[in-house]
């Protein structure tokens, strides 16, 4: 973990972690859509049957989760290419709308997902929020935009919501997070009864993923 200060004695570890990460700052910055176009182009996973996917196992907890409670109309905002849109649907949501602002990743998802309907829209400014749906899926999205909190600030009030952030870097990345705490405090101020779950990425190491679900 390298050599704390002074003011560091004392500090668990996931506050030594919550403090190296701030000392970390991302390396990565926000990307626009022909930035986003050219990876759905180019990586083979997005490409990918929704099983192949290096998210699929937090994707199962968020459809088991779905699934035992019956919801039955989802939006999911930063679909990505759909796979996660597919999987939705293959496990009984009968409404799916999802958005993404890379038209790239629109026209990729309305191949692997086409009984879904997707747009083309930013999260920062979309409508589509106000169509009516039972629960609302982020997953990966917020860590790549620097508005993140006016983001969640435009989750319908009342809306049961899950999404995901990362604890590693990456080129797209404007900020990642340390432990569960971390992301509570910079989420909890904008829903009820958040709950915030890591899980260990696919291929071992010490990245993980935050699943966070709570009411707007």
């Amino acid at each position: 973990m390298g050599h704390a200060n002074a003011g560091d004695a004392g500090l668990s570890c996931g506050g030594v972690r919550r403090l190296l990460a701030r000392r970390r700052p991302p390396s990565g910055a926000e990307q626009g859509p022909d930035w986003y176009g050219r990876a759905f182009s180019t990586i083979k996973e997005y490409h990918a049957p929704y099983q192949e996917s290096p998210y699929y196992f937090l994707w199962t907890v968020i459809v088991d989760r779905l699934r035992r409670d019956g919801v039955r109309s989802v939006l999911e905002v930063g679909c990505g290419s759909g796979q996660l849109a597919a999987f939705l649907l293959d496990k009984g949501i009968e409404h799916y709308t999802g958005f993404d602002f890379s038209a790239k990743a629109i026209e990729l998802a309305e191949t692997i997902a086409p009984e879904g309907r997707f747009f083309v829209d930013d999260a920062r400014t979309s409508n589509l929020y106000e169509e009516p749906h039972e629960a609302l899926i982020c997953t990966e999205a917020l860590e790549h935009i620097v508005e993140d909190l006016a983001v969640v600030e435009r989750f319908p009030l009342g809306r049961r919501c899950l999404f995901s952030v990362p604890t590693y870097d990456s080129a797209s990345h404007v900020r990642f997070f340390g432990d569960e705490t971390a992301v509570s405090e910079r989420y909890d101020p904008f829903f009820s009864e958040l709950d915030v779950v890591s899980f260990p990425t696919v291929g071992g190491g010490q990245n993980a993923l935050f699943l966070a679900e709570g009411y707007r």
